[in-house]
């Protein structure tokens, strides 16, 4: 077994150093092989491409974390709600994704395009006018927190409040964190469940035409969606719609601004903005990591895994695997063909991704044509989660 140990440094250390700048550790674990056991986090490390694309399409593994051997709930029993699609396996996972899944096909999306153009300008506009932005307040949070607002029919007005819940909620999600984050991811799931709950009466009474009408409709039918899964599905989609959007539009300014000959060459070739996008999606990816658990014994990368084991997919890794990537710390605008995962594959494939894309190549190419002089105007501040990297803060000016 190859194996590798990751705790010789104190947790708090090793998650300000994944925060910071993962990719350096990535390479240390792939020297040891692309699926390695770390002793002391108790679960399998998968960095090469090929070994996530096998898990990720493999039925033997499941995305529901309560099989893992090592399962220790973050919610009491009989608080958890709905189970959530992202950790369903079939066919509950398929009955849920098909409820959904038809609002966010890229023709669906497509239809967004006007107003996701109107919501980037007004943002240009206002920062223009201030001689400066910083790019998630102004521009990265509330571009994909507003259409997913809108497209759910939760009151847009309320994007501060989205904002706290879903930093407490996705906190919860990283296999290194400070102990203390339970007590706000439980006091971020009652508030956003407490909000929810309104909404859906609200349009239980008065139906619009909105996704959470819609869902609400499937629920009264009976047999296709229950009480507590349409609140898992509220809170998935509200907090899932817009955390992928907010890390690519920030990691990729902030890639460019690295990189000032790519950026240069964004300027000259503007056409480029689709293979861009997928790039920087490539480069640094708004989520790093992702899980699964072993359902039998089974052989992966050369390695004997056994069942109730968690694996864990470094989706940032794999998309800097040598093997697939030629120079792959390089950032090359018109990489092709560039195979990434930063939306995972197999059923689990990110639901969002047609609306993450679009939302991305507007913001950032309107951006760089708006403001050809764009430079950094202070210190970014990195988000403190591991599996979701992005920025709290980056602050520009032209």
């Amino acid at each position: 077994m190859n194996k590798v140990d990751v705790g010789t440094m104190p947790s708090g250390d090793l998650l300000l150093l994944l925060q910071h700048d993962p990719y350096p550790f990535y390479e240390q674990l792939r020297s040891a092989g692309p699926v390695v056991w770390a002793t002391s986090l108790g679960r399998w490390l998968v960095t090469g491409h090929a070994e996530v694309v096998e898990v990720l399409r493999d039925e033997r593994f499941s995305a529901d974390r309560r099989r893992w051997e090592g399962f220790a709930p973050v919610i009491e029993p009989g608080r958890e709600g709905g189970r959530s699609m992202l950790v369903a396996d079939p066919p509950d996972h398929t009955r849920l994704r098909t409820l959904v899944q038809k609002a966010f096909t890229p023709r669906m999306v497509e239809r967004l395009r006007p107003r996701i153009e109107t919501l980037v300008e007004e943002a240009l506009n206002a920062a223009g006018e201030r001689g400066g932005m910083d790019l998630v307040a102004d521009l990265a949070y509330p571009l994909p927190v507003t259409v997913i607002a809108e497209l759910l029919g939760v009151p847009v007005e309320d994007r501060a409040a989205f904002r706290r819940w879903s930093d407490a909620l996705v906190g919860a999600l990283d296999p290194v964190a400070p102990a203390n984050r339970r007590g706000a991811v439980l006091a971020a799931r009652d508030a956003l469940h407490a909000y929810l709950r309104q909404v859906i009466a609200e349009r239980r009474a008065d139906p619009r035409d909105d996704l959470i009408s819609r869902l609400v409709e499937a629920e009264e039918q009976g047999d296709r969606l229950s009480g507590p899964e349409l609140l898992a599905m509220g809170v998935l989609l509200l907090v899932a719609g817009h955390e992928t959007t907010v890390n690519l539009i920030s990691n990729g300014v902030n890639a460019l601004l690295n990189h000032p000959d790519q950026l240069a060459r964004l300027h000259r070739e503007p056409e480029l903005i689709e293979p861009a996008v997928e790039e920087l999606l490539r480069y640094d990816s708004p989520v790093q990591l992702t899980g699964r658990v072993a359902l039998e014994a089974l052989e992966l990368g050369g390695q004997r895994v056994e069942p109730g084991q968690m694996v864990t997919l470094m989706l940032g890794a794999a998309n800097r695997d040598p093997r697939v990537f030629a120079d792959p710390g390089r950032l090359d605008l018109g990489r092709d063909p560039n195979p990434h995962l930063a939306f995972g594959r197999g059923i689990h494939f990110c639901l969002g991704a047609p609306l993450a894309r679009l939302e991305g190549q507007i913001a950032i190419g309107a951006l760089i044509r708006r403001f050809p002089g764009l430079r950094l105007a202070g210190v970014p501040e990195r988000r403190p989660t591991v599996t979701l990297r992005g920025f709290v803060s980056l602050p520009l000016a032209w």
